[in-house]
C-alpha cells in the first residue's frame, strides 16, 4: 500500500489544505492520547453513523474504542485518516469537531503508526525487477553502442503510481518481445559495418573493356575481343597494395596453319607467359605475378597470326584479377570502433571474438559476466564462420543476442543464494551505479561512474554525493527533465488534447511543440543551477522562442531558437502552474476545466487528492462561445449544487479559477465569451486570492509542495510505489533539504543517500543460484 501520512504536523497541514483552511492556526502541539483526545471525539461525532448496528461506508468503529488493533487493522484508521483529512466527514449538515480536536485525531494516529513504522527494524521495501521502458532503451542503445534508435513502433509502456519506470507493470508481451528481435537486428547493422571485413580483391575486364590502337584488334557485337592480326589491347587495373596477383584468361582460338594461336599476357609492361590457345571455348589460361600498388596496365597479345588456306585468330572473353583479401577503405562510424577495437589474424577470430565480447557485455548487463555467459556469446560467432560469414558477421549476432537476453532489457538486483525472504542486505556498488545512472539518466553507467563502482569507491568518501552533484549538471540530465518533469506535471496529456481549431485557429502542433521544450528547459534550468525547488512555483524566468513568445502576449523574442527570458514583476507567467503545457494537458477541446486544474493542483502540487467522483455525475453540458448564457464559472457553480459534489468543488474549484485567465491554449484573456474572467477564490478558512500570482503564494506556504515533490521523485528513483516504511526516510530527506535551503541537489542527494535507494529487501525468487 502507497502511504500518505508522515508527521503529525504533516497531517494537520495536508488536511487544512484539502478542507480549504490554509492560513489557520494549528492547535499547540502536546501530548495525545487515545483516552483522552481522541475516544471522545470519535463517541461524540462518528459512532453514532459507524457502530455495529449501522455501520455506514462499511466502517464500524465498536471495536476500536478501546483503543486497540489500531496497527493490526490498519486499512480501518487510515480511511478514517482520509475522512477527516478531505472532511468528508463528518458530513457538512452533522455536528463538525473544532479543528483542535481533528488535529489531535490526525496526530495521534500518525504517532502511533510511526511508531510501528519507523522504530521497528529496518524495511527498504522491494523494488521488482525492472524491463527497460522505452526512454531507458533508447538512451542505454545511444551510450551502449552510439547508436541513435527510437523505439516509436514498441507499445506504450504502462503507467503505475503516476510514472512509466514502475517495476511492478512493465511486463514483457510476445509482441514487444518480437520487436526486441527485429529491433536488434537493425541496430546491430548500424552498429557493425559487416563490409568492413577483409574480402577477396578480384576484378574481371571483359573482352570488350580492352582498347587497341590497331583497327584488327577490336571488341565484337558479343563483347568479345577478337585479335585478327598480330597486335596487342590493353585494360588498367588500379592495384590496392603490392601484392601476388593471379591473372585468369579465359580465351579460344581459331585454328589454321601448323600451330595454335599463341597469347601472349603481360603486365606493369612484363611479359609472364605466352599460351598455345586451342580452339576450345571457355578454357581458363592462369599465371601469377607480383605488382606494385597503383595503376597497372595489363595486356593480352597475338603473336602468329596465319592467313594461307585459312584463317587463324585468337578471341578473349575476359581477363579476371586476384589479389590479396583487401580491407575496404570504409569511413566506419564510432558504433563500429567502439566494439571492434581490433581484427582477428586468421584462427584467432573465437579468442577476439570472446575477448571483445566479454568487455561489451560488462557494460551491456552492467554488472561483471561469467565465463560461461561470454562464451555463449562468442559461439555465434563460429556459427557465422562456419556458414561462410565473416568475423564481423558473427560479432553482429552475438551483440543482437546480448541485446535480447534478459540480462539487458532488464534490471537486475539478483541477491546471494543464502538470502532468506524478507531479509535485508546493503546494495553493491556497480547496482547503486546502475539505480545512480537510471535514476538521473534513464540509461547505463557512464565510464567515470562505472569505474567508481567496480573499484567498489562509489560508497565512500562521499562519492556518491560528488557523483550525483556531477550527473545533475551534464547534459544527459535533461533526460531526468523531459522523463520525470513531464509525467509529475502531466504534460504528455498536451499531445491528446485535441484542441478545437474553430475555437482556437491560431493553434497548432507546433505550439504543442513549444510548450513541451519550454518546461524541460524550466525544469532543467532549476536543477542545473541548483535552485531552491520553491522556485518551480514563481521563477521570474521562462523559456520562449518567438512563436511561443507571441502566444503568451510577450514581446522581443525574436527567432525560433528557445532563449531564457526574465519576466518582469507582476507578470501573469511564472513556474509550473503558468506553463501553457500545463494549462492545455488541464483542459478540454474547447474550454478551460477549473475542475481539472484545480485537481491537477492538489494531486501534483500538493499530494492530496481528492476521491474519484460518482459514476452517475453528469457532465457538465457544453455551449458555444457565441451562445453562452453564463460565464463558466457561474455555469460550474450550478452544475456542480446540482451534482451532489459540492465538498470535492469546494476543494478544487478555487484553485481552478485562479487560472481562468488563460484560456484552453494557455493564453492570457481577461473575458470568458462576452462574460469578464472572475479569477477570485477562497478557502473555507476565508483566506481569499485572485490570480495565479497570488495562488502562487499560497501554495509556496509551508511545507505541502516541497513532501508531494519529494514522495514523487522518490517514486520515480526507486521504480515502486511509496510504502509505510518510506515514510521515515522521506521525513528525514525533508528535514536535510530544510537545513540546505531546500536546494534541488539536496533533494536528488538526500534521495540517493537514503535507505530505500542504497538497501533492499529480499525476495526468494530472485536469488542468484
Amino acid at each position: 500500500m502507497t502511504f500518505r501520512r508522515f508527521t503529525a504536523s504533516a497531517l494537520a497541514a495536508a488536511w487544512l489544505l484539502v478542507a480549504g483552511a490554509l492560513g489557520e492556526t494549528v492547535p499547540a502541539s502536546g501530548p495525545v492520547n487515545f483516552a483522552e483526545h481522541v475516544k471522545p471525539v470519535l463517541k461524540q461525532y462518528c459512532a453514532d453513523c459507524h457502530n455495529t448496528d449501522e455501520a455506514k461506508g462499511d466502517l464500524d468503529l465498536t471495536p476500536y474504542l478501546d483503543g486497540g488493533k489500531l496497527v493490526q487493522d490498519r486499512k480501518v484508521w487510515e480511511k478514517v485518516i482520509e475522512l477527516m483529512e478531505s472532511r468528508e466527514m463528518p458530513p457538512e449538515k452533522k455536528p463538525q469537531p473544532s479543528e483542535a480536536q481533528r488535529d489531535s485525531i490526525l496526530k495521534f494516529l500518525d504517532g502511533e503508526l510511526s511508531k510501528a513504522d519507523c522504530v521497528t527494524a529496518v524495511n527498504p521495501g522491494r523494488v521488482t525487477i525492472r524491463r527497460l521502458n522505452r526512454d531507458e532503451y533508447h538512451n542505454t542503445i545511444r551510450d551502449l553502442l552510439g547508436v541513435e534508435y527510437w523505439p516509436a513502433d514498441f507499445p506504450s509502456d504502462e503507467i503505475g503510481y503516476g510514472f512509466d519506470n514502475i517495476g511492478d507493470v512493465l511486463s514483457l508481451s510476445p509482441m514487444l518481445m518480437e520487436k526486441y528481435l527485429a529491433v536488434a537486428e537493425t541496430i546491430t547493422a548500424k552498429a557493425i559495418v559487416a563490409d568492413a571485413q577483409p574480402k577477396p580483391f578480384v576484378r574481371r575486364f571483359r573482352g570488350d573493356k580492352f582498347s587497341s590502337p590497331n583497327e584488327w584488334v577490336r571488341p565484337l557485337e558479343s563483347r568479345v575481343l577478337g585479335l585478327y592480326r598480330e597486335g596487342e589491347a590493353t585494360t588498367e587495373l588500379n592495384a590496392p597494395l603490392r601484392a601476388e596477383y593471379t591473372l585468369r584468361i579465359r580465351a579460344y582460338g581459331e585454328q589454321a596453319g601448323p600451330e595454335a594461336p599463341k597469347m601472349r599476357v603481360s603486365a606493369a609492361g612484363r611479359e609472364l607467359k605466352v599460351f598455345d590457345v586451342p580452339n576450345e571455348k571457355g578454357k581458363i589460361f592462369e599465371v601469377t605475378t607480383t605488382l606494385e600498388a597503383g595503376p597497372q596496365k595489363i595486356a593480352v597479345g597475338y603473336l602468329n597470326n596465319f592467313n594461307s588456306k585459312g584463317d587463324r585468330n585468337l578471341f578473349v572473353d575476359y581477363v579476371e584479377i586476384q589479389g590479396p583479401p583487401i580491407t575496404p577503405e570504409l569511413k566506419l562510424p564510432e558504433s563500429h570502433t567502439r566494439l571492434i577495437t581490433r581484427m582477428p589474424r586468421p584462427g584467432e577470430e573465437h579468442a577476439v571474438g570472446r575477448e571483445l565480447l566479454a568487455a561489451f557485455a560488462k557494460r551491456a548487463y552492467r554488472r561483471p559476466v561469467a565465463d560461461a555467459e561470454v562464451e555463449r556469446l562468442t559461439r555465434f560467432v563460429d556459427l557465422a564462420i562456419s556458414r561462410g560469414g565473416g568475423f564481423l558477421e558473427g560479432m553482429q549476432l552475438a551483440v543482437q543476442a546480448a541485446l535480447c537476453s534478459p540480462h539487458f532489457l532488464y534490471r537486475w538486483e539478483l541477491d546471494p543464494p543464502a538470502m532468506k525472504a524478507g531479509e535485508v542486505r546493503d546494495l553493491s556498488d556497480l547496482e547503486v551505479a546502475s539505480r545512480l545512472s537510471y535514476f538521473l539518466w534513464s540509461s547505463l553507467p557512464d565510464a567515470e561512474l562505472a569505474a567508481l563502482a567496480e573499484k567498489g569507491e562509489l560508497l565512500k568518501h562521499g562519492n556518491l554525493e560528488k557523483q550525483t552533484v556531477r550527473m545533475l549538471k551534464d547534459w544527459r540530465a535533461r533526460t531526468f527533465a523531459s522523463c520525470f518533469a513531464s509525467q509529475w506535471l502531466q504534460i504528455r496529456g498536451i499531445w491528446s488534447v485535441a484542441i478545437d481549431p474553430k475555437t482556437f485557429d491560431k493553434w497548432d502542433d507546433s505550439l504543442k511543440a513549444a510548450m513541451t521544450e519550454e518546461t524541460i528547459l524550466f525544469f532543467q534550468a532549476i536543477m542545473q543551477e541548483d535552485r531552491p525547488v520553491t522556485d518551480l512555483l514563481d521563477a521570474d524566468f521562462t523559456f520562449l522562442n518567438e512563436k511561443l513568445a507571441r502566444h503568451y502576449g510577450i514581446e522581443g523574442v525574436i527567432g525560433n531558437e528557445f532563449r531564457r527570458v526574465t519576466l518582469p514583476p507582476g507578470s501573469h507567467r511564472g513556474g509550473v502552474l503558468t506553463l501553457g503545457s500545463v494549462l492545455v494537458s488541464t483542459s478540454t477541446p474547447t474550454r478551460t476545466s477549473p475542475v481539472m486544474r484545480g485537481k491537477w493542483i492538489l494531486e501534483q502540487i500538493l499530494g492530496t487528492p481528492p476521491p474519484p467522483p460518482p459514476a452517475d455525475v453528469p457532465p457538465l453540458p457544453e455551449q458555444a462561445p457565441l451562445k453562452q448564457t453564463a460565464s463558466l464559472r457561474q455555469r460550474l457553480e450550478q452544475h456542480r449544487s446540482q451534482s451532489g459534489c459540492a465538498g470535492c468543488h469546494a476543494k478544487m474549484d478555487p484553485l481552478g479559477f485562479a487560472l481562468e485567465n488563460f484560456d484552453a491554449t494557455g493564453a492570457w484573456r481577461v473575458t470568458d465569451g462576452q462574460y469578464p474572467i472572475d479569477a477570485s477564490g477562497k478557502l473555507a478558512n476565508g483566506t481569499a486570492f485572485t490570480g495565479a500570482g497570488e495562488l502562487r503564494a499560497v501554495l509556496k506556504g509551508g511545507n505541502k509542495f516541497t513532501r508531494s515533490l519529494a514522495m514523487n521523485m522518490t517514486t520515480y528513483a526507486l521504480g515502486r510505489g511509496l510504502e509505510y516504511a518510506d515514510r521515515c526516510a522521506v521525513d528525514a530527506l525533508l528535514a536535510k533539504m530544510g537545513q540546505q535551503g531546500n536546494r534541488f541537489s539536496a533533494l536528488v542527494v538526500g534521495i540517493v543517500t537514503s535507505e530505500p535507494f542504497l538497501k533492499r529487501r529480499s525476495d526468494s525468487a530472485l536469488a542468484q543460484h
